[in-house]
C-alpha cells in the first residue's frame, strides 16, 4: 500500500494536530477511515462488474486464443530458422565435399 516510514508517519500526524487540532482529530480520523473504506468497496465493485463484461464479452476467450496463436507463430519461427540453419550447414558440406573431389 503505501510505503510511509516513522518520520513520515509523525510528520504527517503532527501537520494534523495543528490543523485540525486534538479535540476534533478522533472525529476527521473516523471520517477519513469511513471514506477509504466506501472508496475501496466502490473500486472492487467497479473490478468485479469490468472482469464480469469481460467474461460475458468472450474477450477473455479471445486473450487466450490470440496467446495459443503467438505461441504457434513463435515456434513456426523457431522451426523455420532451425530450417534454414541446417540447410546452410548441408550446404556448405556439400561444397566441401565437391571441392575433396
Amino acid at each position: 500500500m503505501l510505503d510511509l516510514g516513522w518520520q513520515e508517519l509523525f510528520f504527517i500526524t503532527l501537520i494534523a494536530i495543528i490543523v485540525v487540532g486534538p479535540k476534533d482529530l478522533p472525529v476527521v480520523i473516523r471520517s477519513l477511515s469511513r471514506w477509504v473504506f466506501q472508496t475501496k468497496n466502490i473500486v472492487k465493485d467497479f473490478q468485479h462488474s469490468l472482469e464480469e463484461s469481460i467474461k460475458e464479452t468472450g474477450v477473455d476467450e479471445i486473450t487466450k486464443d490470440l496467446a495459443v496463436t503467438a505461441k504457434e507463430t513463435k515456434l513456426a519461427v523457431i522451426n523455420t530458422k532451425n530450417e534454414y540453419i541446417d540447410l546452410g550447414a548441408d550446404s556448405k558440406n556439400f561444397e566441401h565435399q565437391s571441392h575433396k573431389k
